[in-house]
């Protein structure tokens, strides 16, 4: 299985009562995630929840809040064929959201998000490599393949207590909390493969102060986790992913009684494939010098893994504010990227968009919300060569740095 499910979002929300009415909405986004992924005969059923943000302008237009409603979505897959010990990846992905504001306190959310999967599962084919007799003249071809030996997947949790930095202004509530799994190192030994990178977390949240801007925080947390690969050892092409699936966060108070602690934690999601190289032998063509035979062939394509890679590549661009001058910078995130990748002339070339979300102040100390589709390209050389290369590419983006040039960033 290779496809998506839409999962639509429908609802009202409320302003509780200690929020100010709406004057005008800067920012509205559905930010789902996947919690549970379990596969039974043929039916692969994904659990999760999403939450729905929204960033507002209070009356005066001076203070930048947030509102936000949750809820639960499950996707069940009916698959080709039973795959209980199959090697799912999983992600959502926003479609699009509609938020409009009813009344002063009421807004009105209507937007999907797509649930996507794979699912892999070993195969078999039937290949002759020998016909047996003395009479027999037979042509033989050897080629290369790459068999899945193992999948190993887990979910686990790193909880750190997380202290704002000197001079920042006590906490009140979280606007947004991004994290981001960098993988730096993996071993296999004894069944057993060690994973160990670092989460690079991002807070922006409102202070406990009025007409307050939000603050950043950022963090780096380490992680270890342990996952179990019967059937794998150092020789295997391994392919180990590790991704944020949750961000759960509460403010605590310190010894003073002030909300200068993020009681965190964040849930993580391990997988591994496996592969082994084997060489096969197949009889191309064959025929009898005593009798007449009648020799049957179908075609069958078969793809050998060379290497997974993985490459930082820092990428710089301009956005403009358009009527808009920027003051000073509240934040810039993403939210969407895309990639793809082509192989020619000893060169890989990777290109694609990804999203930048921009919350500034003008020079009225009014703050406005933009956004902007950024484009890249980067080549680099390969190692390998061969007339069908060709590479599955993904990207993930790690962290961004900004300043401000002129009226943009």
């Amino acid at each position: 299985y290779d496809g998506c499910q839409e999962q639509p979002v429908d609802m009202d929300i409320n302003l509780p009562d200690y929020c100010p009415d709406i004057q005008r909405i800067l920012k509205c986004q559905i930010y789902p995630r996947i919690t549970s992924r379990n596969v039974s005969g043929e039916n692969l059923t994904l659990d999760g929840a999403y939450t729905v943000k929204v960033l507002y302008l209070d009356p005066e237009a001076k203070c930048v809040r947030c509102t936000e409603s949750s809820d639960t979505f499950s996707a069940d897959i009916v698959l080709k064929q039973p795959a209980e010990n199959a090697c799912v990846t999983a992600f959502t992905r926003v479609e699009y959201i509609n938020c409009r504001a009813t009344s002063p306190r009421k807004l009105n959310i209507h937007g999907a998000f797509s649930v996507c999967a794979k699912a892999v599962c070993q195969g078999q084919n039937e290949i002759v490599g020998n016909i047996c007799g003395d009479d027999i003249e037979q042509k033989k071809n050897a080629f290369t393949v790459n068999n899945l030996v193992g999948f190993s997947h887990e979910q686990f949790s790193v909880d750190e207590i997380l202290e704002l930095a000197a001079g920042k202004p006590p906490a009140d509530s979280i606007v947004r909390a991004d994290a981001f799994a960098s993988l730096q190192d993996y071993s296999i030994a004894a069944n057993k493969l060690m994973v160990k990178g670092e989460i690079l977390l991002k807070f922006l949240y409102m202070p406990d102060e009025e007409n307050g801007m939000p603050q950043q925080m950022e963090y780096t947390v380490p992680f270890s986790q342990m996952l179990g690969c019967d059937g794998a050892d150092e020789t295997c092409l391994t392919d180990v992913r590790v991704s944020v699936a949750a961000v759960e966060t509460e403010i605590k108070n310190d010894y003073s009684g002030e909300k200068t602690f993020f009681d965190t934690q964040m849930k993580l999601y391990a997988s591994a494939s496996f592969y082994k190289t084997a060489e096969v032998m197949s009889v191309s063509d064959a025929y009898s010098k005593k009798f007449d035979i009648s020799v049957n062939a179908k075609q069958k394509t078969f793809e050998s893994l060379v290497r997974f890679a993985g490459e930082d590549y820092v990428h710089k661009t301009t956005l403009s504010a358009e009527d808009n001058k920027i003051a000073k910078v509240i934040d810039v995130w993403n939210e969407t990227s895309s990639t793809s990748a082509e192989i020619a002339g000893g060169r890989i070339t990777f290109k694609g968009k990804y999203s930048l979300c921009v919350l500034a102040v003008n020079e009225a100390n009014t703050p406005f919300y933009f956004e902007r589709i950024a484009e890249y390209e980067y080549s680099k050389e390969i190692e390998d060569s061969g007339e069908n290369l060709k590479c599955l590419a993904f990207i993930n983006i790690g962290s961004i740095n900004y300043r401000i040039e002129g009226s943009g960033v």
